[in-house]
């Protein structure tokens, strides 16, 4: 695609005969200027160009964070047997929603029934020392028993009742109803179940194995409370606080921003690198986020109204940022089909050939002419931008496509230079 470029180029000084009518006319160096670049109706809509405006809008000044996702104690649960156990049966897999109080499997031993045991034993034996207990008082309170035997008696039925006592707490523990191992009802096993609504992240058994005290079956978590960790470098620290909003991004999800909220800021820091720890919730509950992803975040510390342009608007160059400003006034740039081969032609051929292009020049050409801004905040596909020199009101702007305008005028600044 053919972009017509205007640039001023000084003459070479040869004072050849030939360049007699181009010094005489001088049309491209005095209308010609550097930075310039003009596009046909049809090249426009090649490159689909479309112009706009530089607007206000209100922009985030935000604070750069980076951390990973991760649970609260409360959210993550390991599950273990309190006694060991033959695994009988397994009711989950990894994946799965449970609801706090499910069974998550089915362990069976002979000490469950042992204990069981133990407990009806017990309770028998209380029962007796119960009364003897009774008995042994009245007694003593008469007169005619002996005061040692009372005591004796006593101490038998306390640590009886203790016991007792001792082994319904087991037995609850366990999920054992000791009213109804009373009324003679044994159980032969133990269910294992999830002490919280959440899914299963980890299975650490399978049927048939022995599960040893207190060693993780299972994992369950609730990434319905999943909040960011976020780390703030000590520069940052004055500018965040409880309640800003944050907005943040994943690696598996890089073209979706994420949205929170800061609820806790840590009193402490981090020693290396030196800085502190930020909690914000997640308000976006995606299903899809797990727990140790890293995130990329940024906290919103402040808000301001401000000139900008999208980012495709803006081409950087030489560490330098430029937009390309629609020049109104056409007639002043219009002579970029001009061929430099023309020179050899006299000077009355020249300027007659130069005529006749101008008098031929497409109406409907644009000229835009390369202009320097400075950048500032950027913010959802925007960035804050301060002109050098001022521009006409209501300046059109090319909003997309600047980089092959750029290229393109590069091009022919490279052509033209003689």
């Amino acid at each position: 695609m053919g972009f017509a470029v205007f640039s001023c180029n000084p003459s070479s000084g040869s004072g050849e005969e030939g360049h007699g009518g181009h010094e005489e006319h001088g049309g491209h160096e005095e209308h010609g200027e550097e930075g310039m670049v003009s596009l046909t109706k049809q090249q426009r809509e090649a490159i689909d160009l479309k112009l706009i405006q530089i607007e206000k809008r209100n922009m985030h000044i935000a604070v750069q964070a980076t951390g990973k996702l991760e649970l609260a104690p409360q959210d993550r649960a390991d599950i273990s047997p309190v006694l060991g156990g033959i695994v009988k049966k397994i009711n989950v897999i990894e994946g799965d929603k449970v609801k706090k109080g499910q069974v998550l499997a089915v362990l069976e031993h002979p000490d469950y029934i042992q204990l069981q045991q133990d407990y009806l034993n017990n309770l028998n034996t209380q029962q007796y020392l119960e009364k003897e207990y009774e008995r042994q008082k009245r007694l003593y309170k008469e007169k005619v028993g002996s005061g040692k035997e009372f005591q004796k008696i006593s101490a038998e039925y306390n640590n009886s009742k203790a016991t007792t006592i001792a082994l319904k707490a087991k037995l609850t523990m366990l999920g054992l109803n000791a009213e109804k191992i009373a009324g003679g009802m044994i159980y032969p096993t133990l269910n294992v179940v999830s002490p919280m609504s959440g899914s299963v992240s980890l299975v650490e058994t399978n049927v048939g194995a022995y599960a040893e005290p207190l060693s993780k079956l299972f994992e369950v978590v609730n990434n319905d409370k999943l909040h960011c960790d976020l780390m703030v470098y000590e520069k940052d620290i004055s500018k965040v606080r409880i309640g800003q909003k944050i907005y943040f991004a994943t690696s598996s999800l890089p073209d979706q921003e994420l949205e929170g909220k800061i609820y806790a800021i840590s009193p402490a820091f981090e020693e290396n690198p030196k800085a502190i720890h930020v909690h914000a919730t997640n308000l976006t509950k995606n299903k899809t986020l797990i727990p140790g992803m890293y995130v990329h975040g940024r906290i919103i510390a402040d808000d301001v109204m401000t000139d900008v342009l999208p980012e495709h608007a803006i081409v950087t160059k030489e560490a330098k940022s430029f937009i390309f400003v629609k020049v109104e006034d056409e007639d002043e740039h219009d002579h970029g089909g001009h061929d430099h081969g023309e020179h050899e032609a006299s000077g009355h051929e020249a300027a007659s050939d130069h005529q006749d292009e101008h008098e031929g020049h497409d109406e409907d050409k644009w000229t835009f002419k390369m202009v320097e801004v400075v950048t500032g905040i950027s913010d959802a596909g925007y960035i804050e931008i301060k002109l050098l020199d001022s521009l006409p009101e209501n300046s059109m702007i090319a909003g997309n496509a600047s980089y092959y305008l750029l290229a393109e005028m590069g091009k022919g600044e490279t052509e033209h230079s003689h």
